[in-house]
């Protein structure tokens, strides 16, 4: 890692990337953001089309327990990843265990996790915090540059092969799910299967990409930019094409802001995904002109 690091400190001091990037943490952030941004917004297109926004939150909130659970069993503070990765899959497996074991809609099984989710939280943080510093577990909630390691970084990357091979090639199985079940029956896919492979993805992803983004903040990585790549999509592939974009201009753009200010990655990075959907609602009326089915998938 050291010898990628001497690189981008080189570039910044050559004058070909900003000063800030001499620093070790801002250039692992950028890494980071390099590796989740196109990847989230590629998993966003899915999490909109099955409407999963509030799932999303629920496990990123779920963090919270996680942490917790991984430091009272003996984690590090900076490595809590049994815990954190081992308690927000139960949770994501749970919600869809519910959902396909009842008649309840999804919002409403969402919210009873939430909740219950929340709760534990609640308590389970207020116990850690008595035997650690709160400071040092802020970075989970809201990202942080500075609490991101190698381990972390290292992690990220492993997640996003593992993850990024498996999306892209049940890709087209996930999308015609959603769409048609029935169909999908059809052809000898199993729908059910597939929600379990897809939350289980997704949740890897949202949990190695906290401590850039933030548990309270993650939702809106993986769901604003496919949002604002739909308003102005004017099929598929371009829909897919459009949120990578946007995501990776909300996380990269948004580092960078971040190390200036500075203020909390997450933050910024939500700032920015917010910016571009809003563009992306303003120019709809422009871009609709091309033809009756743009900006609908």
């Amino acid at each position: 890692m050291d010898f990628i690091y001497d690189i981008f400190k080189s570039w910044a001091a050559d004058g070909y990337l900003p000063a800030i990037f001499e620093h070790t943490f801002m250039i692992r952030g950028l890494l980071a953001a390099l590796i989740i941004g196109p990847l989230l917004g590629a998993v966003g297109t899915v999490v909109v089309t099955k409407k999963l926004s509030f799932f999303t939150q629920t496990i990123g909130n779920a963090a919270m327990s996680g942490v917790a659970i991984g430091l009272l069993l003996g984690e590090p503070v900076d490595g809590t990843y049994a815990g954190l990765y081992g308690f927000c899959l139960v949770v994501a497996l749970l919600i869809t265990f519910v959902k396909n074991r009842t008649r309840l809609a999804n919002d409403t099984i969402i919210g009873v996790v939430l909740a219950q989710v929340l709760g534990l939280g609640i308590i389970l943080m207020i116990v850690v915090t008595s035997q650690f510093n709160i400071h040092q577990i802020e970075g989970i909630l809201f990202g942080s540059l500075i609490t991101l390691n190698d381990n972390d970084l290292i992690a990220l990357t492993i997640a996003s092969l593992v993850v990024g091979t498996l999306f892209a090639f049940n890709f087209n199985r996930f999308m015609l799910a959603s769409f048609n079940r029935t169909l999908a029956k059809a052809r000898g896919i199993s729908p059910v299967f597939l929600e379990y492979l897809f939350v289980t993805l997704m949740t890897i992803m949202v949990v190695s990409s906290l401590k850039l983004i933030g548990a309270l903040l993650v939702l809106v990585l993986i769901v604003v930019p496919a949002a604002g790549a739909q308003l102005v999509a004017p099929n598929l592939r371009w829909f897919v094409w459009l949120s990578v974009i946007f995501s990776t201009i909300s996380t990269a753009s948004g580092l960078l802001l971040s190390g200036i200010l500075p203020v909390p990655s997450g933050a910024v990075i939500a700032l920015v995904s917010s910016i571009l959907f809003y563009g992306a609602l303003v120019s709809r009326p422009l871009l609709c002109r091309g033809g009756p089915n743009q900006g609908e998938i």
